[in-house]
């Protein structure tokens, strides 16, 4: 995997609202079928760009991109450049490719995440002291904090997105109710509002892991486009771990 550049900026704020608000803008490249991952030729390593040390947690199989989450999240494992900062703000690891690339994504319990990507994004940041809102309860528990995003293909039109959806629910052995929820939400778009650009609708699937992290398989879409794209999108988090 070639280490060329990183894309700029991704922020993350805490752990318990990081998901929400990388789920609230989607950007990708144009409209693909989703595919899987084992019916891809082998991927050059010049495809990948990425600025930072190599990461312990990634391998190439085949030429599918298997990322282990199973273990204990570190700057090591997802080959994050903290710059020398303590403590760590925002540090960024992010792989991206112009096409999407097949990718596998192990999570404890032995749950499996079949999804062609074109971006992987980890982020860092530590909390010495936590953070707390401002009735004072605890946000986010002292300690550092990693959030991967995964931003999956994109699939043009209503009846394709929510295919796209069930298929990629069905690989991961999860329920198929996102799929439905994701139809009823197209459905309840009463019509085209080409001056309402910010808003994204779509449907979220929790994917069982032990406690000490989240993840979720998801599907979004903007209802002002004339054609719905709908982005498919994996998201890990865990509870903070000590600072080193």
């Amino acid at each position: 995997m070639a280490l060329n550049a990183r894309r700029p900026g991704i922020a993350a704020a805490v752990v318990a609202t990081a998901v929400v608000a990388l789920l609230s803008g989607c950007a990708g490249p144009p409209p693909g079928a989703q595919s899987d991952p084992s019916t891809h030729p082998d991927r050059s390593e010049t495809d990948v760009q990425h600025n930072g040390p190599t990461p312990t947690a990634m391998r190439l199989e085949d030429g599918v991109e298997v990322w282990d989450l199973t273990g204990t999240p570190s700057v090591e494992a997802f080959g994050v450049d903290t710059d020398g900062e303590s403590p760590v703000r925002n540090a960024v690891a992010a792989y991206s490719s112009t096409d999407d690339r097949p990718a596998r994504f192990v999570l404890p319990g032995d749950r499996v995440v079949d999804l062609p990507v074109g971006e992987v994004i980890v982020t860092v940041d530590d909390y010495p002291d936590g953070l707390t809102d401002s009735s004072g309860e605890v946000i986010t528990p002292a300690g550092r904090s990693f959030v991967l995003q995964v931003e999956g293909p994109t699939t043009s039109g209503a009846a394709a997105g929510v295919a796209a959806y069930r298929d990629a629910l069905e690989s991961a052995d999860l329920p198929t109710n996102g799929a439905d929820e994701l139809q009823e939400k197209v459905e309840s778009v009463p019509s085209i509002d080409g001056t309402e650009t910010s808003g994204r609708l779509g449907a979220s699937t929790d994917v069982p892991v032990p406690d000490g992290m989240s993840a979720a398989l998801s599907s979004r879409f903007r209802p002002s486009d004339t054609t719905p794209t709908f982005r498919m999108q994996l998201f890990v988090s865990w509870e903070p771990v000590p600072i080193p």
